[in-house]
């Protein structure tokens, strides 16, 4: 993908995206599906890796229409380069923390992927080493320019990896994802 030089940054403001996800509760693999295909036990056993319940999967689908887009249509714009990624786990309101409540410390690493018009593209991941249990700062992957990906019609957004442990309980939380929004030379803000 092209680089867009620093000469050409714009004073625009970043384009800051916002969106809830939830990563459901693992269920056993294996019970599932023995009751959903009727397999018998040993020939699950011998198909399905064990570490398969320490993997999670969260994505959403997202319309190009979104009011804090809008930005991206404007004539000048060549270049859209990702800021920074951050999930956060907002508690309710005297929820008590303990064993058992499902917080972003369950989530050993991932990744973050947006795909538009069969094309995929990885932006952002973290380790173990960027996770608390309320927030988790993600690295950008090099600058891609993600221009393409915010102008389609749809774009999905996917936060995927390993868990440290099993969750017994969905976890929600926020994705907020920053994007400096680049004009060609001589294009006024």
């Amino acid at each position: 993908m092209k680089r867009i030089t620093s000469t050409s940054r714009s004073v625009l403001p970043p384009v800051v995206l916002g969106v809830e996800l939830t990563i459901a509760n693992h269920q056993d693999v294996r019970k599932s599906l023995r009751s959903a295909f009727g397999l018998n036990t040993r020939a699950i056993n011998l198909r399905i890796d064990p570490s398969m319940d320490l993997i999670y999967l969260c994505e959403t689908t997202l319309p190009n229409t979104l009011p804090c887009l809008s930005s991206l249509t404007r004539p000048g714009v060549v270049a859209v380069i990702l800021r920074s990624v951050r999930l956060e786990w907002h508690p309710e309101t005297n929820q008590a923390i303990g064993r058992g409540t499902p917080t972003l410390a369950a989530l050993e690493s991932g990744s973050c992927f947006l795909t538009a018009n069969g094309r995929k593209v990885s932006i952002a991941s973290f380790s173990s080493r960027n996770v608390h249990p309320t927030r988790i700062v993600m690295e950008p992957q090099g600058e891609p320019n993600l221009l393409e990906y915010l102008r389609a019609d749809s774009f999905t957004l996917e936060i995927s990896g390993t868990n440290r442990r099993r969750l017994t309980r969905s976890l929600a939380f926020s994705a907020v994802l920053e994007f400096d929004v680049k004009l060609a030379p001589g294009a006024h803000a």
